[in-house]
């Protein structure tokens, strides 16, 4: 019988595809897995210093882009010790748009394009950006939806005209 850290080595090296199902697709930050119906990713934290700030971000995609919700599935580790975020997402099927729909699905939204190199758009509160043909779709009825994108609070750092401030301060009346 195996050791309870014998068995969880064991877990590790197992393949992950009869959970996750096949890897269809890698970025920056996530890898993501055909599930059928839907799609799994695993986040990682190369773009978040923690994990906070990536689950903000999940929070962020689902108010703004409701039809392609990303649904928190549970949180682990690589092999090598790299914490992950799995998340569940509907798959979308349609056909990559241009820029300038992009553009004009964007402004619609109350959103200015701020750099076109890293296809980024910002209010004074929310930055937005790999807005790019690979990230938003058309649907076969028309409707723009967005799969993938960078969005957080707009913070002055960022230097896209944002107003908001993080503080760890609460005022209590």
């Amino acid at each position: 019988m195996d050791s309870p850290h014998q068995l969880l080595d064991r877990l590790r090296r197992q393949d992950i595809s009869h959970t996750l199902g096949k890897q269809i697709a890698e970025g920056g930050e996530a890898k993501v897995y055909d599930h059928g119906a839907t799609l799994v990713k695993t986040i990682g934290l190369d773009y978040f210093v923690q994990p906070i700030l990536a689950l903000d971000r999940i929070s962020l995609h689902n108010a703004y882009f409701p039809e392609t919700r990303l649904t928190v599935l549970g949180f682990g580790c690589t092999i090598e010790g790299d914490f992950k975020i799995v998340v569940e997402q509907p798959f979308v099927k349609g056909k990559h748009v241009d820029d300038s729909l992009i553009a004009d699905y964007m402004h619609r939204m109350g959103f200015q394009l701020i750099n076109p190199r890293n296809w980024t758009y910002a209010t004074s509160d929310i930055y937005l950006s790999d807005m790019h043909d690979e990230n938003v779709l058309q649907t076969v009825n028309g409707t723009i939806v967005v799969v993938d994108c960078d969005i957080r609070i707009n913070v002055p750092s960022l230097k896209s005209g944002g107003t908001r401030k993080f503080s760890t301060e609460v005022d209590i009346q």
